[in-house]
């Protein structure tokens, strides 16, 4: 059975300033002696201790130490975390790439192929290989915004075929490949695969394929897409194509963007294997620990756990 569309405790430093609180007279009238009586002035307060910095983490050379620490955190919780994760995030601005182990290990990509073929057919269309009409449109906005299945099938039976495998690939999928039947529902790829796509697709397509995709993905539905990289919080502005899959075991991956004009890109693939196989559980603990990841990176902190629906698309 598929359902494609593609923490609990963190461990989150948290600094707190602390404050005086001078007593009312009423509540100690002896401490506080009367400017007519006092014989000598009261002793000038001794200066608050500056806070120490906390120490840059030596991981992730060329990100700030903000987001290096943060990525020390990350690293800290995927090591409780069941089953096998693979996770690519990408600072645009400096060059800076931090992956953990799996990151070019094959998962199924469910539905964050969707984001290629989505791609692929407006570079196509842009260079008049095809011409996609009004009803193609509103099947691509429906394939990005709520991910659904037969919106996506209609396209790819009427505009692709194998040869989607190399374009994809020249968008530096390269590990991306076919599982079974030539579908974009039955593809393997790596977060490392998706994270270079989603980079093609903000510095390499032109203004227009750009704009359209960046817009669509930061305007998906709160029902089943609102959840990893979503987790960056709204004044990250971010924007993902989310995927998940039950064969069994649970799949779930995220692909997206946050910060000022896209600044960082991040990718995460899950599988779930000998974890959370009866009913969503395991799709309720896979989105929400994507989430998490997004928001301990993006935010400094934990988030409110996602509610998605796994059976919302057919």
């Amino acid at each position: 059975m598929r359902f494609s569309v593609v923490l609990g405790c963190l461990l989150v430093t948290v600094g707190v300033a602390g404050c005086g609180m001078i007593a009312s007279a009423s509540q100690h009238p002896a401490a506080l002696p009367s400017a007519k009586h006092s014989a000598s002035p009261s002793p000038s307060p001794s200066p608050s201790p500056t806070p120490t910095p906390r120490p840059c983490a030596r991981n992730a050379p060329g990100f700030s130490c903000t987001m290096r620490n943060r990525i020390r955190a990350v690293r800290r919780y995927l090591r409780q975390l069941p089953g096998s994760i693979g996770i690519v995030i990408d600072d645009r601005a400096t060059g800076a790439v931090w992956q953990n182990a799996n990151a070019t290990v094959a998962y199924p990509a469910a539905s964050t192929m969707k984001l290629a073929m989505m791609t692929d057919l407006l570079l196509r269309n842009q260079d008049g290989n095809i011409s996609l009409t009004s009803t193609d449109m509103a099947e691509m906005y429906q394939a990005l915004y709520t991910s659904n299945d037969d919106d996506a099938n209609a396209l790819w039976d009427k505009y692709e075929d194998s040869s989607f495998l190399s374009r994809v690939q020249a968008f530096g999928m390269t590990g991306a490949t076919f599982a079974g039947a030539v579908n974009w529902g039955f593809m393997y790829c790596s977060a490392r695969d998706l994270d270079n796509l989603m980079n093609y697709v903000l510095g390499d397509t032109p203004a227009s394929v750009r704009d359209y995709l960046v817009y669509r993905l930061q305007h998906v539905s709160a029902i089943d897409q609102q959840w990893g990289v979503w987790g960056a919080g709204s004044q990250n502005e971010p924007g993902n194509k989310d995927g998940w899959e039950y064969d069994p075991p649970w799949i779930t991956n995220t692909v997206g963007f946050a910060g000022p004009d896209q600044r960082y890109t991040v990718a995460i693939m899950y599988n779930l294997e000998g974890y959370g196989n009866e009913g969503d559980t395991g799709f309720d603990y896979g989105t929400n620990v994507l989430t998490q990841i997004s928001s301990i990176l993006f935010q400094g902190h934990d988030t409110t756990p996602p509610t998605p629906q796994a059976s919302a698309v057919p």
